[in-house]
């Protein structure tokens, strides 16, 4: 609703005659309805005639250059990469409205009208062909105030302008929101503990972890001595008759390990104990004479002569014999230090079956029993005096199988062969490298 109210001035010479002051603020008044109609001249009325014509530029660009161009204001997702897409479009002597909605729709997009702007909203697949919602909209009229001039004062009529404008739309936003996380203060300790990133992997330690294993074993020996050469071919079935094969002889140790995925690597410190039955029976005869006997008698006849011949045997009959006896357990106890890689050959469910490969050695701590001598006489001595290698190399293959007890425990059942490169007796005529296989069973513990 517009109030106007037209008075009549009459003219005179005082009322010509304006002061500084009043004079500026008319000049105001004017400049401010200046802009105004400027204003609503730039922008081209719906039914305007316009021609567009745009090559290889983009979309975004394009809608920007609609208000310098014809003072339509378009609002668009600058983020859209639709909008960096670079298009061309020809429209000659088409009105305004119609040669937006054609431009926008050549991309699949609409627009909806919210006051003097021109919202841009990607149109649906099965809406695309259809327009889009009606905004009713109302132009507000812009009137030029009257100005009013009374006795050097200005006054200006009260424009009042009453409208009701309903708009309803649904608004899509799309855009990236980044999220800045300050950095924490270095030095300060967190307070969340780190987790490994295989923490619910119960089979974690197993694949890549450690272990303690604690293990005891028996072996079978079974020494074999050669002679090195003829001389000393008695010696050595000396010692094979003496030397009963036996499983009493036994191991006990233990064993760390570092995993990493199919291998196992482990360090492990032994007390290995060599024990067989020793067995020798020996007759000692001292003094004597021979006891002669004639077993047969025979005679020839030469002419008148008879001569008589006599078959005579000889015994020799001591006169102190002595029968001795040695029973008894050789014993030789070593200290072994080894080390040893086992590769993983197979599995089944809760069991892993690895083939190892090692290298050892060994030095002795005791040794009691019997030997013999290497003299002639071989006689039996005690084993004590007999000097034995300090040092002795090894070598050690075995096949084993780890079954899971629990997720910090299994069970380690283990075959195995070991030899000694070394001679066990030090300066000794016979060869005395010792080889024998093994079972032990052990206990892992992972952590």
């Amino acid at each position: 609703m517009l109030k106007e109210q037209n008075t009549i001035i009459p003219f005179s010479h005082n009322t010509a005659r304006l002061r500084p002051d009043s004079l500026i603020k008319l000049l105001f008044v004017l400049l401010c309805i200046q802009l105004g109609m400027h204003n609503v001249q730039a922008q081209k009325q719906p039914d305007s005639l316009v021609s567009l014509q745009v090559q290889n530029k983009a979309f975004g660009e394009v809608l920007e250059n609609l208000y310098e161009q014809f003072g339509i204001k378009v609002a668009f997702n600058a983020s859209d990469p639709i909008f960096n897409k670079t298009i061309s479009y020809t429209a000659d002597q088409v009105p305004v409205l119609e040669m937006l909605s054609s431009l926008l729709e050549s991309e699949g997009y609409g627009y909806r009208k919210i006051g003097d702007q021109y919202n841009v909203y990607r149109l649906r697949i099965n809406d695309k062909s259809e327009d889009a919602e009606p905004v009713e909209v109302f132009d507000v009229q812009q009137h030029r105030d009257t100005v009013f001039m009374s006795q050097q004062v200005i006054k200006t009529d009260t424009l009042i302008v009453l409208d009701t404008i309903r708009q309803t739309d649904t608004l899509v936003i799309r855009d990236t929101i980044r999220i800045f996380v300050d950095k924490p203060v270095e030095g300060r300790r967190s307070r969340i503990k780190d987790v490994r990133k295989d923490v619910f992997n119960v089979d974690a330690n197993r694949i890549n972890g450690k272990g303690i294993e604690l293990f005891y074993g028996r072996n079978y020996v079974n020494s074999e001595f050669k002679a090195d050469n003829a001389e000393s071919a008695q010696l050595a079935n000396l010692w094979n008759e003496s030397l009963e094969p036996s499983f009493i002889s036994q191991h006990l140790g233990v064993r760390l390990h570092k995993c990493s995925n199919k291998w196992l690597f482990s360090a492990s410190v032994t007390y290995l104990d060599f024990a067989q039955n020793f067995s020798h029976n020996r007759t000692i005869r001292t003094g004597g004479y021979y006891d002669m006997d004639t077993l047969d008698s025979y005679y020839s006849i030469s002419g008148m002569d008879t001569t008589w011949f006599h078959v005579i045997d000889s015994a020799y009959v001591p006169l102190e014999e002595s029968n001795y006896s040695y029973q008894t357990t050789n014993r030789i106890g070593m200290l072994h230090l080894g080390v040893d890689a086992a590769y993983l050959v197979g599995q089944l469910p809760g069991v892993r079956f690895y083939a190892r490969a090692g290298l050892g050695l060994a030095t002795v701590i005791y040794k009691k029993g019997f030997a013999f001598e290497s003299q002639a006489e071989y006689e039996v001595m005690d084993l004590k005096d007999l000097e034995l290698s300090p040092l002795n190399f090894t070598f050690r293959l075995a096949f084993l199988a780890r079954m899971r007890l629990s997720d910090e425990l299994d069970l380690v059942p283990e075959i195995s062969w070991q030899m000694h490169f070394n001679d066990l007796f030090k300066d000794y005529p016979i060869a005395t490298k010792p080889s024998y296989p093994g079972i032990s069973l052990g206990l892992v513990y992972y952590f």
